[in-house]
């Protein structure tokens, strides 16, 4: 081949890669502009009449597309899904899996599907579907009481937190299997709380808590401790966990 004849082949390749570009076809996929995380990647004891909380994040990492919405698809194996229809960056989507009547020991795989005009990515997680809560839930009873203990103290020390002894609280069942250690998780329209107890006898009774806002904290953001229950001692703020529990 001739150094002109060469040259005309180089012209050629770089027009067709030229046309390839303003037409939207790169040979080369475009730079990902977001990323979509799922919270956890597994919630490994799941009671049969539980509610699995997963969180939905969305990181921004390009500019293409940044300004447009991001929508929000769930497909689970089994079980029922709420889940909302849009997430963005900076918000952070709260995923329901019911698994009434599902069978103890199945394995709920969940798929969650982020879409802006053509990019699209997706996060998974499973939950394994355990032995239903029994009935009476002695550790219901045990968890609101210790809920309860915090609450004035928080009215009154952190009014900033808009919580206070009228606040409305729906009780969900949490089973992390720390050795001598319970949890329960409550829910209100702005917050998660999970309060988490040592059964053991005076002094080492401690009750602690976490708070997770909804909507916008994707990790607890404030933390409490009573050193002693049985004591009196007054709640006392302490680092949160780095992670929510589930």
């Amino acid at each position: 081949m001739t150094r002109r004849a060469g040259r005309r082949v180089l012209l050629s390749v770089c027009l067709a890669f030229l046309g390839l570009g303003l037409s939207g076809c790169w040979p080369w996929p475009a730079t990902d502009s977001f990323r979509i995380h799922a919270i956890p990647a597994q919630i490994v004891d799941l009671a049969q009449n539980g509610d699995g909380i997963f969180l939905v994040t969305i990181d921004e990492t390009g500019a293409r597309g940044a300004a447009d919405p991001i929508s929000l698809s769930v497909e689970t194996s089994d079980g029922t899904i709420v889940a909302p229809t849009e997430v963005n960056p900076g918000e952070v989507a709260e995923v329901h899996l019911n698994v009434a009547g599902i069978g103890v020991g199945t394995t709920v795989t969940l798929t969650f599907r982020a879409q802006r005009n053509d990019e699209v990515h997706a996060a998974t997680a499973t939950a394994i579907v355990t032995e239903p809560v029994e009935t009476p839930d002695d550790r219901l009873e045990t968890g609101r009481a210790m809920r309860d203990l915090f609450l004035p103290w928080l009215a009154s020390e952190h009014p900033e937190l808009g919580i206070d002894v009228s606040t409305e609280w729906v009780a969900n069942p949490l089973r992390p299997h720390i050795l001598e250690v319970s949890y329960y998780m409550f829910l209100s329209d702005d917050w998660e709380l999970v309060v988490w107890w040592h059964v053991m006898i005076p002094p080492y009774d401690w009750a602690r808590m976490y708070l997770r806002h909804s909507g916008t904290d994707s990790a607890p953001s404030f933390g409490a401790e009573i050193s002693s229950v049985a004591a009196g001692d007054e709640p006392h703020t302490m680092t949160p966990p780095e992670e929510i529990w589930r």
